[in-house]
């Protein structure tokens, strides 16, 4: 069987291509640059720059002992939640800065979702973030939530991988659906 059978894809979200193509511009002129902390105000920037909905409120909160926001549509099941990991190449990033991407991804998907502000290197090297994810991954489940639909962009679709590790392992209990998201959307058929 030909795996790539198994995926369709999607074309953009037209409402997304402006969001995409402000994001290609203004990392340009970045590419092949030497990554510094200081870059993390304007990445943060950058990730704000996605416009707020309305129907959308946000609550600081800690799961797991590790901190980060509840992104809450005015409609959503109690039982189920997305645990969102964002971006940054392990060293930028922020819940606050990804709130209103996830503040779409959680409307549409009609769940709240949960941005933990894992650890970032350089200051808190590998495994720091995974521990985070891991424990706030292990908080959500212990806290009543039945199914927790996991994913995240560039770092953050790394670190949801390698939860799926561990629950391919059985480290963890499996509670999760698995998605990486991507500037083009797949689903399973």
């Amino acid at each position: 069987m030909n795996t790539m059978e198994s995926f369709v894809t999607h074309p953009l979200d037209p409402q997304d291509a402006s969001i995409i193509a402000g994001i290609r511009n203004a990392t340009r002129t970045q590419k092949g640059a030497h990554w510094r902390i200081e870059a993390r105000q304007q990445f943060d920037a950058l990730m704000e720059g996605v416009p707020p909905r309305d129907d959308v409120t946000f609550e600081s909160a800690a799961v797991g002992d590790v901190p980060g926001l509840w992104v809450r549509p005015a409609s959503s099941r109690s039982d189920e939640a997305i645990l969102y990991l964002h971006g940054g190449w392990f060293c930028a990033g922020s819940a606050k800065a990804y709130r209103h991407l996830v503040g779409h991804i959680a409307a549409r998907a009609g769940t709240r979702a949960f941005v933990p502000d894992y650890r970032l290197a350089p200051e808190h090297p590998f495994p720091a973030a995974v521990d985070d994810v891991l424990a706030t991954y292990r908080e959500m489940g212990d806290s009543g939530i039945r199914r927790i639909a996991v994913t995240g962009d560039s770092a953050g679709g790394n670190l949801a991988l390698v939860l799926a590790s561990y629950l391919a392992a059985e480290t963890v209990p499996a509670k999760a659906i698995l998605s990486e998201r991507r500037h083009c959307r797949r689903s399973l058929t």
